[in-house]
């Protein structure tokens, strides 16, 4: 799609405007927690830090949001991230290219911000378009974290990981991630 604009936003910077364009664009795209973005609420678990997000004609059609997080991996070793959620493209322009753009972006933002990897949870039948970003796989992967009713949660769906200025042959082994907080 030609004349999108991209920029990464930091949360204390996003106007009451600008948070209610982006819980219309999340209730698109994520219509099943549709309530969840009522009355301008522009995320989901834990608050993202920062926001890459596509401009088309000034309204966002893509986004992805983060939180830079060190996650405990089985207790004895730690990893700096970019934990990544609230991905996704307005669903008219699915099938662009907006979604791998908007991907491609997110990694630009992580290098510059010395991110070693980009780190995130999905749905099994999203696995194929993450990889094709360049994203892998974390298999046999589980993620503990503290789930939006504030209950402890471990999650054993996908698990991914997004190196960017470390290879993966630096993820340290084992098979669980603790997130200590909520998912984005």
């Amino acid at each position: 799609m030609a004349g999108l604009v991209w920029t990464l936003r930091w949360e204390a910077d996003l106007s009451r405007d600008e948070h209610d364009a982006l819980a219309t664009l999340l209730s698109c795209i994520y219509p099943e927690h549709h309530a969840t973005f009522a009355e301008g609420r522009s995320w989901s678990g834990a608050r993202p830090e920062g926001r890459v997000i596509g401009y088309s004609e000034d309204r966002p059609v893509a986004h992805l949001g983060f939180i830079r997080r060190t996650l405990r991996i089985n207790e004895d070793s730690s990893l700096l991230v970019g934990d990544v959620g609230l991905v996704g493209v307005e669903p008219s322009l699915h099938g662009s290219g907006i979604g791998l753009r908007l991907l491609e972006e997110a990694s630009t933002s992580f290098h510059n911000l010395a991110l070693p990897f980009g780190f995130l949870t999905c749905r099994p039948s999203v696995v194929p378009f993450y990889e094709r970003g360049g994203w892998k796989e974390l298999p046999g992967q589980a993620t503990r974290m503290i789930d939006n009713d504030l209950q402890p949660e471990t999650y054993t769906g996908p698990a991914l990981a997004l190196p960017v200025l470390a290879s993966m042959s630096e993820w340290p082994s084992g098979q669980t991630v603790i997130r200590d907080g909520l998912e984005v």
